[in-house]
This record gives structure tokens, C-alpha cells and sequence, in this order.
């Protein structure tokens, strides 16, 4: 796990790792229109891949079993259209992962899939100049400017189906928390993982249930080992 800081009480066989080592800076990115972080996160998965040879999952990510996955290319659809980055590995050959390194702290610009109407908008709004990466639409750094990029090289062919890690969908969430609803084996054979997409399930805790964790649920399941 890298942090800009130590982190105690690890769970057993997770090692903290500095996270200035591989991207330093001395504050936390975020996109102004909603406080998020994902816009550091983001920077820093790249950062990591361009690096090592490490595989990048998001800390909502339950594996089912190891990732021994042979491929360098490592990401799947999270519906139709669209490549999550919530699990993902490139290899250090990937165009995708060079024209990814070009999002920096002090990027100014527009989005790379902006166009149309929309992009002339921006360019008249900012006579040209474009905007900070900071002010960029939540996720132009994320999925959106990855299938983006995937697309543009051809890369996107190397992208596992829907049921590889997001077999649950993010509207499908609340039945992470319905006991009884769902269980390690009603997921596709193929599935590397479930994403818990944690914002939505957060906000499905407090609608529904007080903020607890429900017996017997597939999150409890989880956290007790059970699965």
C-alpha cells in the first residue's frame, strides 16, 4: 500500500510503501468541482506502472483469487463502452501508458476526448488557454481519458469483458449489503475480483442501514473471511 505517510494498523501482509517515492508532491490533487482525490490517484497509478511492474488496484477491490494474470495488459470493460482503471497494468511498450504520462500537476489544457460543441465552449470560455488540470470534469484523468487513449492506439484490444472485475455493476452495489443477496460463487467463473465501488456503497450504508454493516451480507462475508 503507498501513502505519503506511514500508515498504522496494516492489515497482516500488507507493506506500506512511500508513495513521494514513485510521486513526489507536497500536496494532494483534487478536481475543485467536487474535492476528489481520484485526480492524484490517478497521476500516481501512472507514475507506478511506468516505474514497476505492479499491478495498480483500488483499495475497494476484492480479489477472489490471485491475480497470476499472464498478460502485461491488465484492464477490463466496466460496461459497454468504458475501461475502468480501478485494476490495471500496462507495459512499459504501451503508447497508452506514454500519452497517460502526459497528465501533470501543472497540465493546462482541455481533455483529450473533449470535442465538439463542448470543446469550443471550453476554448472560447478560456479564450484558448484552456483549464488546470484540477478544474477538469471528475474522471477525465480516469476512465474516461483512459478508454480514450486505449482507443486512440488500438490498446483497447487487450481489454477482459465486464465480468473479469466489475461483474457487479455501480448501481447493482447495494447488494453487497442485502444478506443472502450474493455470495462468492454467483459470480461469473471468469471474475478475477468484484468492485465494491465504495462511494455508492458508502452512501447505501447510511441510507439503509444505519451506517452498519449487515450480518450475513457479502461485505460482512468478506471482512470476516468467509467468502
Amino acid at each position: 500500500m503507498f501513502s505519503p505517510t506511514p500508515l498504522a494498523d496494516l492489515p497482516p501482509g500488507v507493506i506500506w510503501r512511500d508513495a513521494n517515492g514513485i510521486f513526489p508532491s507536497r500536496r494532494i490533487l483534487r478536481y475543485r468541482a467536487n474535492g476528489s482525490p481520484a485526480l492524484h490517484a490517478d497521476l500516481f497509478r501512472y507514475a507506478l506502472l511506468a516505474q514497476t511492474d505492479m499491478i495498480w488496484v483500488d483499495l475497494d477491490i476484492i480479489a477472489l483469487r490471485p491475480f497470476a494474470y499472464a498478460s502485461p495488459w491488465i484492464f477490463g470493460y466496466e460496461g459497454s463502452s468504458t475501461v475502468n482503471n480501478a485494476v490495471l497494468r500496462l507495459p512499459e511498450s504501451s503508447d497508452t501508458l506514454r500519452l497517460l504520462q502526459q497528465f501533470q500537476p501543472d497540465t493546462v489544457g482541455l481533455p483529450p476526448f473533449m470535442s465538439g460543441f463542448r470543446r469550443f465552449k471550453y476554448q472560447l470560455r478560456t479564450f484558448g488557454r484552456g483549464m488546470s488540470i484540477e478544474r477538469w470534469p471528475w474522471g477525465a484523468t480516469g476512465p474516461r481519458g483512459l478508454t480514450h487513449f486505449l482507443r486512440l492506439t488500438g490498446e483497447i484490444s487487450h481489454a477482459l469483458p465486464v465480468s473479469a472485475f466489475y461483474a457487479i455493476s455501480k448501481d447493482d452495489a447495494g447488494r453487497f449489503l442485502v444478506p443472502g443477496a450474493l455470495r462468492a460463487s454467483d459470480l461469473p467463473s471468469d471474475a478475477w475480483c468484484v468492485h465494491l465501488w465504495a462511494k455508492e456503497l458508502r452512501q447505501e450504508l447510511r441510507r439503509h442501514h444505519h451506517g452498519q454493516v449487515p450480518a450475513g451480507s457479502f461485505l460482512d462475508l468478506a471482512i470476516r473471511g468467509e467468502l
